[in-house]
């Protein structure tokens, strides 16, 4: 008999060598760059970063829109990266996305009981009494009255309940994986905190795993298990995400939670503050990608770029020079 801690060590995604090229004025560059890493059953993987770093590029690439241009892709052990649109569709039903703007990813034109029930329809239900009583159960699921929603249009509703409706299209066809790209940016502070309440909820009560999204470290540290750092389209920091917050070992994962706002001064925050702007991803710094804006930096930096290693069970970084209290 396997035990809930056993089901939940199992990998459900495994990304490898995953990238993304684009040709950008006459140039090719990488969006994202030879990612590495899994997200267990049952976990919150958090991806952070600041805005044009890669985050939404992969979560798009991990569910095949657009398909990556090197790299695998294996959820529940099956290759998607060669599978043909007709191979993918069962796998869409167990690995589903809610998109960042809640209000632009709903089709104006089209009523919430169309929107929601579009993915049963892709996916070949066609039993109307059937696809009627798993709309109601999904908008019931998220707080939604399906009599007053289901013959509504989604200008009708409000940020916040459209990111309601989004949730519940993404969990009618039952997924095992959720990927949230953002869903909490485009919202108010007291609504953001009901949508991720909404998905601590969910994860519970259908036992999702969830590829969490976001520029926001203090969102994502409160709803993550562990948690991916992004600079540039690469990895620069995973790990544990207290362990993480509490002790980071690469400057720019410092540098960014430098950033969460406290009460009272703090002298150590503010000198790790990030300095400078990001650099063109058309035109990376050689090396280390964050030398340019790295306290740290040296000349190793700019020769030879950090390759990601593990510098204490479960916590990797790419960084020549990690923060030396995290060594102790």
């Amino acid at each position: 008999m396997t035990t809930e801690r056993e089901t939940k060590s199992e990998p459900l995604l495994e990304v490898s060598g995953l990238t993304v090229e684009y040709d950008v004025q006459g140039k090719r560059f990488a969006a994202i760059s030879d990612i590495n890493l899994s997200i267990n059953r049952g976990e919150t993987l958090g991806l952070v970063g600041e805005s044009g770093c890669g985050k939404s590029t992969m979560g798009r690439a991990i569910i095949q829109l657009p398909r990556p241009t090197y790299g695998s892709v294996k959820f529940s052990g099956e290759e998607l990266t060669n599978m043909n649109l007709g191979e993918t569709l069962p796998f869409r039903r167990n690995l589903q996305m809610i998109f960042q703007d809640p209000v632009s990813s709903l089709n104006p034109r089209r009523r919430v009981r169309n929107i929601v029930a579009e993915p049963l329809l892709i996916a070949g239900v066609r039993n109307k009494e059937e696809i009627d009583h798993k709309v109601q159960k999904a908008l019931e699921a998220v707080g939604m009255d399906p009599k007053i929603t289901m013959d509504r249009r989604p200008h009708q509703f409000s940020g916040g309940q459209c990111q309601r409706i989004c949730i519940a299209r993404a969990l009618i066809t039952e997924p095992s994986m959720i990927i949230c790209d953002e869903p909490v940016s485009a919202l108010d502070m007291s609504v953001q905190a009901q949508i991720l309440n909404l998905l601590e909820d969910m994860k519970e009560r259908f036992g999702l795993t969830l590829l969490f999204i976001s520029h926001d470290l203090a969102v994502v540290k409160n709803i993550s298990d562990r948690v991916v750092v992004m600079y540039l389209g690469k990895i620069c920091e995973l790990g544990d995400s207290e362990r993480l917050y509490r002790r980071p070992a690469h400057p720019y994962t410092a540098g960014l939670i430098a950033t969460i706002p406290k009460i009272g001064n703090n002298e150590n925050a503010h000198s790790n503050t990030l300095k400078g702007e990001t650099p063109s991803p058309l035109t990376p710094p050689s090396g280390c990608k964050f030398r340019s804006r790295c306290p740290s930096a040296k000349k190793k930096c700019a020769d030879n770029e950090p390759v990601l290693r593990e510098v204490e069970p479960g916590h990797q970084i790419a960084c020549h020079y990690p923060l030396a209290e995290v060594l102790q």
